[in-house]
């Protein structure tokens, strides 16, 4: 974490060094500030770029409004594929599940203000839920893309949706799991499609439009709503 001293706030940002040609600054929904750099620019020249886009990030930050916490209470409610469910907790076996317009933890009456307990096992299930469909989903495109990818991990990741390493290995933040189908379809195309393209230029999200068509949307929609995909 770096941190540029201003007069009206102290801005905290993370930089990424690629291969990338140019500076870019991303404000996330949380107020993260992600500056993405080229790997042969210093960290003084990186820093002069923030200095001089404060008053941008300031505006950005200032405005952001913050997103109340989860409190794992009956009547809370919680996004999956796309649709809100309302908490219910249930006595029985340990468990969750969704049945009609609820989501449910079925667990001893005893532990029924375990808050802890509840948010343990409703992170699982959300983490089981994505490796599933992410899976089903991946071998759907994988093949009608006809491209091979190594290992995958699902991942709490802080800054990224998902991503493609030099191995191919993917990677994917199982918070999209809270999004819906067509959503995370995108999100599976266009790391299947950096088994080919390494990069985001133009042959790059060409080809993601040929399997996804859609995708500016998509792009969209996670701008405007990700700072909700939260547990």
């Amino acid at each position: 974490m770096n941190i540029l001293r201003t007069e009206i706030m102290d801005i905290k940002y993370d930089i990424i060094k690629s291969k990338r040609k140019s500076l870019s600054i991303t404000i996330e929904n949380n107020g993260n500030v992600i500056v993405r750099a080229p790997k042969f620019l210093s960290d003084y020249e990186i820093k002069k770029f923030i200095f001089d886009k404060r008053k941008w990030i300031i505006s950005k930050l200032t405005n952001i409004k913050p997103i109340k916490e989860k409190e794992y209470r009956d009547g809370e409610k919680f996004l999956y594929l796309g649709k809100y469910y309302k908490l219910i907790t249930i006595e029985g076996n340990y468990g969750v599940g969704i049945q009609n317009d609820f989501i449910y933890i079925s667990l001893k009456k005893d532990f029924f203000d375990n808050i802890s307990l509840k948010k343990e096992m409703i992170l699982k299930w959300y983490k089981n839920e994505a490796k599933k469909i992410i899976n089903e989903r991946l071998e759907y495109y994988s093949k009608i893309m006809n491209l091979k990818y190594g290992k995958v991990y699902i991942r709490d990741q802080k800054t990224r949706w998902g991503s493609c390493s030099g191995k191919n290995n993917l990677s994917f933040n199982f918070r999209i799991i809270m999004a819906p189908m067509r959503k995370i379809d995108y999100i599976i195309v266009h790391e299947l499609a950096h088994i080919l393209h390494k990069h985001h230029q133009k042959s790059f999200w060409d080809y993601v439009s040929k399997y996804c068509d859609d995708y500016l949307e998509s792009r969209k929609w996670f701008r405007e709503n990700g700072k909700y995909l939260i547990l």
